[in-house]
């Protein structure tokens, strides 16, 4: 007795519908990793904005710092509002 084997026995796998996904994980669509990836890159983006406004402000307060008594009352400050002088914008003290 011989069996003899079909088309439709080997590929008995069906296409999926028109809006339905194979995929294991059908929430990462692609705009859906469009979306997540670019909100990964926006926020990095912005976390090394801050961190060089910051680094640029610790600089200017170093180079205040390094400033003789005489040359900051030039300026118009004093020694102990250095801080507020560089940060004035960011906080209200």
């Amino acid at each position: 007795m011989t069996y003899q084997h079909t088309a439709t026995d080997h590929f008995s796998a069906k296409m999926p519908g028109a809006g339905l996904s194979t995929a294991p994980a059908p929430f990462l669509s692609a705009g859906r990793a469009l979306r997540v990836t670019g909100a990964f890159f926006s926020s990095l983006m912005g976390a090394l904005m801050r961190a060089s406004t910051s680094a640029a402000r610790v600089d200017q307060c170093e180079a205040l710092r390094a400033k003789s008594d005489a040359e900051l009352a030039k300026m118009g400050i004093k020694r102990d509002e250095i801080a507020h002088y560089v940060f004035k914008d960011l906080m209200y003290l």
